[in-house]
Order: structure tokens, then sequence, then C-alpha cells
């Protein structure tokens, strides 16, 4: 068999001479190689996901539960035939779940600045290690990171299912911070239906006073009935926004770095970059063969 030149490409017998000729070299890159992403994987800070699976509530469901809970009040069980749009509750809940304005609240309330931020942090000294006030973290940096790098909302179109999950390094906290979430949506949106109701019973007694027909009036009082419900349902209901289906724990292990997937991907790298270099060094070799004999 003659010699092949390397211009004119590798001949799968120059393959297989320089896989053995090399293999100790080979061997011994695919090893450093694995090492090093060992090493790698062991100085990444790890990283913990905990996660909390909720269901937005509708306003059927709500209106079910009160006629049940005061089915006893003949008057206030009858209130319950309001035709409303279901899907307005639970846009407004997901959507406020992932708001700025909800997020930069809760980060002020928990103090997180410096725990997100915990490079730039001097925990000894309780201050920013750099003075300038243009390169501290404000509430908007924290909540572009919380945003894109530490919460996740995802929607099941199929069964409504609502999964946030929470990616930190302490897996204390990352459990904390989901449950936390889904209890502070349900507060605010509880709190602000009560605020709006009592705002518009406010409006229609106005209203009612103003009025002499007796239709209008019964209007009026069904809308006013209507409206009492709601702040009642608010009050009754602690879950207001999210039914918590199943609440996040403490996670065991990190999600990330993965130990496996890095051994993986060191070792494949090792063997390309071995083999690369074995091809090359064996058409150095033979190059120098060829060159001796002429």
């Amino acid at each position: 068999m003659s010699d092949v030149p390397v211009e004119d490409g590798v001949s799968l017998f120059e393959v297989w001479d320089a896989l053995t000729h090399y293999r100790s070299m080979i061997v011994g890159i695919v090893a450093v190689c694995t090492l090093l992403s060992i090493a790698l994987a062991i100085m990444m800070t790890p990283l913990y996901r905990a996660a909390t699976e909720i269901f937005p509530a509708s306003e059927k469901d709500s209106n079910s539960r009160l006629a049940a809970q005061l089915g006893q009040f003949g008057g206030l069980a009858a209130i319950t035939g309001i035709d409303v749009d279901q899907g307005n509750k639970k846009n407004e809940s997901i959507a406020t779940l992932g708001s700025r304005k909800f997020t930069e609240q809760f980060i002020k309330d928990e103090k997180l600045l410096p725990v997100l931020f915990y490079d730039d942090w001097d925990e000894e000294n309780q201050r920013w290690k750099d003075s300038d006030p243009e390169d501290i973290p404000t509430r908007e940096d924290a909540w572009k990171l919380f945003d894109r790098k530490i919460r996740r909302i995802s929607e099941d179109r199929k069964t409504g299912l609502v999964r946030l999950s929470i990616e930190w390094k302490n897996p204390q906290q990352a459990a904390y911070w989901a449950n936390e979430l889904v209890r502070r949506v349900n507060e605010m949106l509880r709190k602000k239906a009560v605020t709006e109701s009592e705002k518009a019973i406010a409006y229609l007694r106005e209203q009612r006073g103003k009025t002499s027909v007796v239709e209008l009036q019964e209007v009026v009082n069904h809308l006013i009935e209507s409206e009492m419900k709601q702040i009642i349902l608010a009050n009754i209901t602690e879950e207001y926004a999210f039914r918590i289906i199943d609440p996040a724990v403490v996670p065991d292990e990190p999600f990330r770095p993965v130990m496996k997937l890095y051994m993986l991907l060191g070792a494949v790298s090792g063997i390309v970059t071995g083999v690369i270099l074995a091809l090359f060094l064996n058409a150095v070799r033979h190059q120098r063969t060829r060159s001796a004999a002429e």
C-alpha cells in the first residue's frame, strides 16, 4: 500500500496508525481534560432549584365555595349568579406574580440587595465594597437579576397548572422565596379586591340615594350585595389568587453543575483533542520519514 499524502486526505490506515502509535498521549489528554472538567465543576457555585405547583383560582371556583360556606344565609348564597370573565382573574394573578412592581417590593421587604449581590457586599462591615453611588446595585438591578436568572414562571396550557421555580445558591432561601412569593401575591390581590369592592359599595350607596325610582334602587341593591359578596369571599379565602397544589421544599441536591455531564464533556473534548493532535503528529512523522528516505 502506498502512502497517501496528507494534503490529499487521510486514509483509515493513517487514522488507525495514529491512534495506535499515540494511544498513550490520547489517554493522557482525555484524563487531563476530564480532571479539568471535574475541577471546573467543583469550583462552580452550585445552584439549587425549589419549585411550587400552583393553580390560578377562577371567579367560578370562588363563587361556588362562597355559596357552600354561606348556604345557611339564603340571601347571600343567592348572590352567586354573577356573570364574570373567568380569565381576567387568572391573567391578573400570573401577571402580578411576575411583575416588576411586585418583585421590587418583595426585594425591598426581604432586604435582598446584599443577598443578591453578595460579591459586592462587605458582610463584616455591613456596607458596599464600592463607595461610588453609580456602582452600588439598585432595586432595578436586583429586579433584572431576579427576573432573568433566578425566578422562572411557566404555565401548562392543557391543565392550567402554573409552576414557579427559584434557582439560587442557598437551598433554604430558594424554597422560602418560592413559597413567600405565592403567599404575598395572594395577600396583595385579596386586599386589592376588598378595597375595590368597598369603594364600589360607597359609590353605589351614594347613587342609590340620588334616585327615587324603585326599579333603579333594586338594581343598585343587587350590585351592592354582589360587592359585599366579593368582600366576604376575599376575607375568608387565604389562597385568593393561587391555590397551592404542591408547596416548594428545600432541595437536597443542586441541579447545576451536573458532575456526570461535566465528566462526559471533558472526556469527549479530550478524545477529540487527542485524535486531532495524534493525526497531526502522525502526518508530521510520516512526512519526515519520506523526506529522510528521499
